[in-house]
């Protein structure tokens, strides 16, 4: 993007710059108010998350509706205000391209619901960046915009620390795990957590080293210790991998007398976190433990005035306010003493580099020393040091990322132009996965995008942040040291995100891909570049002449009624959804006829979305079966078509009509769906918890199939069922077998072995064919988990049997197994004189 040479002088910037402060209409005023509202608000709701699961859809559609609302009024104010006047306003249409590469990507979607739900989605984020391109253009706009990010953080570490010391209960905010205490606030995820709080942190730390008025410096000082106490016992170890990079990527900005400080501050800070970890901890164990001892659903709170409870908040706040009282007396009084002494230093091009490269090596030699048994990692509590000790790139969450994002790689490689549409990844990824984990999210933004829209998207994405950072860099070492740092929150707040976001999942939190959109955007606001492009005397400057200056508001104004349309029929959607529920989950007798009220009005509103068709699948199918109405019957076969051709790949829907085949005796067409389930996962996991692998279920039909040809003295249909059995047992063997070749530290995900069910059949079909010892090999597997199961009496059975053909036995099974069931001397007789 061609650019003109950028003044040594900013007064006119500055000018342009605040032109905004005396239009500070009402509209102003609202489209702020909405936004620290939603800042506030929404991040409560669980961070927004987009799990691909109905339960996070309805807060997502507020949001939605919400975000609406914010554009209806921005087209309004920008029917007054909006010329395409510099970069900013380029950058404000160009983030319309990101929504369009979904809607481009929608072509070969996978699904049709989540490729909607992802259009939406980025059409919010979209909303945000203009929002902040045009309210973030005078800096009292950027300056509430980003104090309302960071005090939002705050009241997000305070509501945290309010459930470690039990005074309120917010399921997972605290968290018990094998690893020890976790913290995960309102995202209900620590990595999700830690993430935020490093923006935060970072952010803080820049706010309170710019602040003049002693008592904001001290607001931000106070919450130093929390946000690193927070940090600490999220024991996340993507969030202490990607802190030195971030501090890189943020350091430069700070003057060198800047960056000491920063270091000081963070090390008070340290030392006070330090301090009170342990005791902490201990702490909110016990109270954690005393508010879920009973019933989850109703925590045994306590009082702020609780013994435990004060006393962790006493331990807290004393040493905060005491760290914050230290930061905020060096910051007033020591700060520009330094700053007068080290302004020859910040004379040299470099000066801002040298503390990040000696950053570079404090940081090797930290790790050292942190990775080691030594007196500085011996501060730290014995969970926090087991996690710090166990970072190193063979690690099984390290090697299970690096198998996603190869497993993805092979996704985009069929799918590499436009991409295969939102939600491509959690439908697609047991197709291509090397192992049998189980994994929605690829846990990195970039490759997770780039798997949804193709080459294109991700070119669009890259494109417009490259441009945004370049030219925002560019410009900030550019300017006069007065003009700097008005819009660096927003800088820190979303490379902070970005970067931690390409080991894990955070942008999956539409809360946190907001800020991050809504932060790009205040980038873009105090951009003062005017391209060449929209100079007056070009076509496209004429753009801001006459009615055509309208055509932007309009069209956004158009946008804004689109997507709260589709907000409120989502919401009316989601509440009939819940309705239905509700009353399949009612401990009173419910008609049939008022189940399907609610859940007719939620397809209504969305009629294809896969969790509603599925549930009136279901239940129009448990009628069927007691009723025998054909009509109930030919009405969940047109939504078993309607989801084949919306939802090809839905897992949900597969596992239904196979059981209502099986339900049916239609063994052949119960087969069909598992062999189409094979084609598309790889592994044949069952998405329901304790449900059979496909592979089990394939190998019994064909088994079953091939028993009754046998039967009906079909041989050649016969041998080609049994034939498939064997080929689908040995797909399975050869997949088992590739389990070994996993690098020593990864877990292999699912369990993936041959079942009791396999066992069964593989068997039988080698002792039909009087291979006895093929029989025995495969029996033998799961002859010795002797239970009152008749599957495992069968097994047991057969493998005496097959046994006593080859002229062999295992006495020690016989002996225990006829001691149980002496009536299977007989049967294992009987057996082996028929095979």
């Amino acid at each position: 993007m061609a650019t003109s040479s950028i003044p040594h002088s900013y007064k006119k910037d500055r000018e342009r710059g605040n032109k905004g402060d005396k239009d500070r209409s009402l509209l102003y005023w609202l489209s702020l108010a909405l936004i620290t509202v939603f800042l506030f608000v929404w991040l409560f709701q669980t961070g927004l998350f987009y799990g691909y699961t109905v339960q996070y859809e309805y807060a997502l559609n507020s949001a939605l509706f919400w975000a609406g609302i914010m554009l209806f009024v921005l087209s309004i104010y920008q029917a007054y205000h909006w010329q395409l006047t510099d970069v900013s306003d380029v950058l404000g249409l160009w983030i319309w391209t990101i929504p369009a590469a979904y809607i481009l990507a929608s072509v070969h979607a996978v699904s049709s619901h989540y490729a909607s739900s992802m259009i939406m989605l980025n059409v919010m984020y979209s909303i945000f960046f203009v929002l902040a391109v045009a309210f973030a253009k005078n800096k009292l706009g950027a300056r509430i915009i980003q104090n309302g990010i960071v005090l939002a953080g705050y009241v997000a570490v305070i509501y945290c620390f309010m459930n470690m010391f039990g005074n309120v209960y917010f399921r997972d905010a605290v968290m018990l795990s094998d690893q020890g205490l976790r913290l995960t606030s309102v995202f209900q995820y620590a990595n999700a957590y830690a993430a935020y709080l490093l923006a935060i942190l970072l952010s803080a730390l820049w706010l309170l080293m710019n602040e003049r008025k002693w008592y904001v410096i001290s607001i931000h000082a106070v919450m130093i210790v929390p946000l690193l106490v927070s940090f600490l016992l999220t024991l996340s170890r993507g969030g202490l991998v990607v802190l030195p990079l971030i501090a890189l990527a943020i350091l430069p900005f700070f003057r060198f007398a800047q960056q000491i400080c920063f270091f000081v501050y963070a090390m008070i800070g340290a030392v006070g976190a330090l301090l009170i970890l342990e005791p902490v901890r201990s702490i909110t164990t016990r109270i954690f433990q005393q508010v879920t001892a009973g019933d989850p659903l109703q925590p045994a709170l306590l009082s702020l005035f609780d013994t435990e409870s004060l006393k962790g908040w006493l331990i807290v706040g004393s040493v905060s306010i005491l760290a914050g009282l230290i930061i905020t007396v060096i910051q007033r009084y020591v700060v520009p003493k330094l700053e007068q002494r080290t302004l020859a230093i910040n004379k040299y091009r470099i000066a801002n580099l040298f503390i990040p490269i000696i950053l570079i090596v404090a940081g090797l030699f930290g790790a050292i020393l942190l990775s080691g048994n030594n007196f500085v990692s011996r501060l730290l509590p014995v969970e926090l040091q087991t996690r710090l000790q166990s970072i190193n790139f063979q690690q099984h969450s390290v090697l299970e990322r690096l198998t996603m994002y190869k497993d993805s790689m092979k996704l985009v490689g069929d799918y590499p132009i436009i991409g295969a549409g939102g939600g491509a990844w959690t439908i697609l990824y047991q197709q291509y996965q090397n192992n049998p984990y189980i994994v929605k999210q690829v846990h990195n933004f970039f490759l997770q995008y780039w798997v949804e829209t193709g080459l294109i998207g991700l070119l669009v994405l890259t494109a417009l942040l490259i441009t945004i950072y370049y030219l925002y860099i560019r410009q900030y070492f550019k300017q006069n040291i007065e003009d700097r740092g008005s819009y660096q929150v927003f800088y820190i707040v979303s490379v902070s995100i970005l970067i931690h976001s390409l080991l894990d999942f955070e942008m999956s939190y539409a809360y946190l891909a907001s800020v991050v959109f809504l932060s790009l955007g205040g980038l873009a606001a105090g951009l003062r570049f005017v391209p060449s492009l929209i100079k007056e005397k070009t076509w496209i400057g004429r753009i801001n002449q006459g009615k055509t200056r309208l055509i932007y508001p309009l069209v956004i104004g158009v946008v804004s009624i689109v997507v709260m349309i589709s907000g409120l029929k989502e919401l009316n959607g989601n509440r009939q959804y819940m309705a239905t529920l509700e009353k399949l989950q009612s401990s009173e007798q419910v008609r049939f006829e008022d189940v399907m009220k609610p859940m007719n009005a939620a397809l209504a509103a969305t009629p294809a979305h896969p969790d509603y068709v599925n549930l009136k699948l279901s239940l129009l199918y448990q009628a069927y079966n007691q009723s025998k109405n054909a009509n109930l019957y030919e009405e969940a076969k047109t939504y078993l078509e309607l989801l084949k051709q919306k939802e090809p790949y839905n897992k949900e829907s597969l596992e239904t009509e196979y059981n209502q085949y099986i339900t049916e005796g239609k063994l052949n067409e119960a087969l069909a769906v598992t062999e189409r389930n094979l084609r598309n996962n790889s592994w044949g996991i069952n998405i329901r918890q304790g449900g059979q692998n496909w592979y089990e279920r394939a190998i019994g039909l064909y088994a079953e199939l091939g028993d009754r040809a046998r039967t009906d003295s079909n041989k050649e249909l016969n041998v080609k069922l049994w034939n498939q059995a064997m080929e689908t047992y040995q797909q399975m063997l050869t997949r088992k077998e590739s389990l070994k070749s996993l690098p020593k530290g990864q877990m292999q995900g699912e369990p993936f072995d041959v079942t009791p069910g396999i066992s069964l059949a593989i068997g039988k079909i080698f002792a039909e064919r009087q291979d006895y010892k093929g029989a025995v090999d495969v029996l033998r597997v799961n002859a010795g988990l002797q239970s009152d199961a008749p599957i495992s009496r069968m097994i047991v059975r057969w493998y005496l049997a097959a046994l006593q053909k080859l002229g062999q036995n295992d006495q020690q099974i016989y002996d225990s197994f006829t001691a149980k069931f002496p009536e299977e001397k007989s049967e294992i007789a009987k057996l082996a004189a028929s095979v």
